[in-house]
């Protein structure tokens, strides 16, 4: 528990403006991947990992060996460190010859009845690193979702990327308030950077308070990872209402915002104790 030195829309940049650095160049980590079938699913990161993991470079060293197990295992759900996935990048970049070895599937959003969006075959080094740059075709495997963060992953990131953290905590957005933010915000005049913005199946962080707009409307920038990838959404109209949400918490809605925040609906606000900017 401590000062942050960083806001929430610095975390942002490193993954997509310029992006994560590799020995081919800065890659932006732009997609939206969730494991959850209901949020698109993580199909095209599935048949990458469960092969390429296991290659062997030349050292007789494999992927999940470098990189790490469990560090892959989030990377395959959406929640990866920033530093894995420049680990991972950098290995296939050294180790190209091996992108031959399996033919994986690209993967669209999972079908609503949870079935595969298969969108083509074939073998990575054929597809993207023999037809483009070593930058471009990194870029493009993000676009075609081997790679990406989903909301919990870019929360959870963050608080290490700000040292608030020293591992990885896997916790669903509903039991932030019990386990991670267990300080209610009730009141807009109280709303602060580095709040946590609460919904059933959403977390994003209030990035800035720019002013009170009334009594019951302040406007912010928050940051998130949702359709589209990480993002922060600047002037966003925050309204206070009547309502009672998640753990008894005052629910608050947003409005407008650019570009427009993807979740809508009624959340709750939450800080971390000891948490602060």
């Amino acid at each position: 528990m401590a000062e942050s030195f960083f806001l929430p829309y610095e975390y942002v940049d490193r993954l997509i403006n310029p992006g994560l650095q590799t020995s081919a160049g800065p890659v932006r980590l732009n997609q939206y991947l969730c494991k959850d079938r209901g949020n698109g699913g993580n199909d095209s990161a599935t048949s990458f990992f469960k092969n390429f993991r296991w290659v062997k470079d030349a050292d007789g060293i494999n992927l999940n060996q470098h990189v790490g197990g469990s560090a892959i295992d989030l990377a395959l759900k959406g929640q990866g460190n920033d530093k894995t996935f420049v680990k991972i990048w950098n290995f296939m970049l050294k180790n190209k010859d091996l992108l031959d070895k399996y033919k994986v599937e690209v993967c669209g959003r999972a079908n609503k009845d949870g079935s595969k969006d298969v969108e083509g075959k074939g073998k990575i080094k054929q597809i993207y690193f023999d037809k483009m740059s070593d930058r471009a075709a990194l870029q493009e495997m993000v676009q075609d979702r081997f790679f990406g963060m989903d909301c919990i992953g870019f929360v959870a990131n963050f608080l290490i990327h700000t040292g608030e953290w020293d591992k990885y905590h896997g916790v669903a957005p509903k039991n932030y308030p019990k386990h991670v933010a267990k300080i209610n915000i009730d009141d807009i005049k109280e709303v602060r950077p580095l709040d946590f913005m609460v919904w059933n199946g959403h977390v994003a962080l209030v990035d800035w308070v720019w002013k009170l707009i009334d009594d019951k409307s302040a406007q912010i920038d928050m940051c998130q990872s949702s359709s589209g990838g990480p993002q922060c959404n600047e002037y966003v109209t925050l309204k206070e209402t009547g309502g009672k949400g998640l753990n008894g918490g005052r629910e608050f809605t947003i409005l407008g915002g650019t570009p427009s925040p993807p979740v809508r609906g009624h959340f709750t606000i939450w800080r971390k104790e000891g948490f602060w900017y």
